[in-house]
């Protein structure tokens, strides 16, 4: 009887150290995310960005690039395409239109971006932007006129 309730003690004890293994490791996978960046790229497409006086407005892509992770990353480059059309982010930025690429975002931050459009032909519908970040990552969104 004795040997059953050592048994029996055993085994709640190896179950709870397996518990405790695995949560600590799903922690410690959970802290990993967290630190390193984590960029979110969203972007409208619009012909009705007012520019200088109120009559005026232009064709632009407007991005936006959030980096929620602890760790500072740098969007390298940002491409712009439609069927007739390829945009180099750094190039065709407006003056006051955010700051030049490449660029540092910190960690926690955002920055956003206006981008020249009157380059994409008049009858595109929707336009691709491509992001290439410093940590290694790619992201791709395709973006329909507003």
């Amino acid at each position: 009887m004795t040997s059953l309730v050592l048994s029996i003690a055993s085994l709640i004890v190896s179950i709870a150290a397996v518990a405790i293994s695995m949560s600590q490791a799903r922690l410690a996978k959970r802290e990993i995310d967290r630190s390193r960046p984590n960029v979110k790229l969203s972007a409208i497409f619009t012909e009705h960005l007012a520019r200088g006086s109120a009559h005026e407005t232009a064709r632009a892509v407007l991005i936006s690039v959030s980096n929620t992770g602890r760790e500072e990353t740098e969007l390298a480059s940002l491409f712009i395409t439609s069927e007739r059309a390829l945009l180099v982010g750094a190039n065709n930025r407006f003056p006051d239109g955010g700051p030049p690429l490449p660029y540092r975002i910190a960690g926690h931050s955002q920055q956003h971006w206006e981008i020249d459009a009157s380059a994409v032909e008049d009858t595109a519908t929707a336009v691709t932007i491509t992001a290439r970040f410093g940590h290694g990552e790619h992201q791709s969104l395709v973006v329909t006129k507003d």
